[in-house]
């Protein structure tokens, strides 16, 4: 014989919050952009970005970014860089972190289109 326990509403949210409250897999914009870290990531995504291209793109900085807690942190970056040519162009990458780990994936790179 089975049974179940139907949860109230909201009885389990405090499972998907992290220990600030923010809920795991929602979108936190980064506050401190220019942090090293977080440009240290985005340089990361570019090298990344060429090793899988064969590309020639040259880092200048992130210009915006967030995260997100799932299992280790997603950094969704907007990125500056210039083209073999010396133009700048923007990119998102999005680069997944385990900490636990120490480790660091390129999950996405593609260039945004200019207005």
């Amino acid at each position: 014989m089975s049974s179940y326990v139907e949860a109230a509403p909201g009885q389990n949210e405090a499972v998907f919050q992290d220990q600030k409250g923010i809920e795991c897999g929602q979108w936190e914009p980064i506050v401190n952009i220019m942090d090293p870290y977080v440009q240290e990531l985005g340089r990361f995504a570019v090298m990344e970005n060429n090793k899988n291209t064969r590309g020639h793109l040259k880092f200048i900085c992130v210009i915006k970014g967030w995260t997100q807690v799932v299992a280790g942190k997603n950094y969704r970056l907007i990125i500056e860089a210039c083209n073999g040519l010396g133009f700048p162009g923007t990119y998102e990458a999005i680069v997944y972190v385990k900490p636990w780990e120490q480790t660091w994936e390129l999950i996405e790179f593609i260039p945004l289109l200019r207005n």
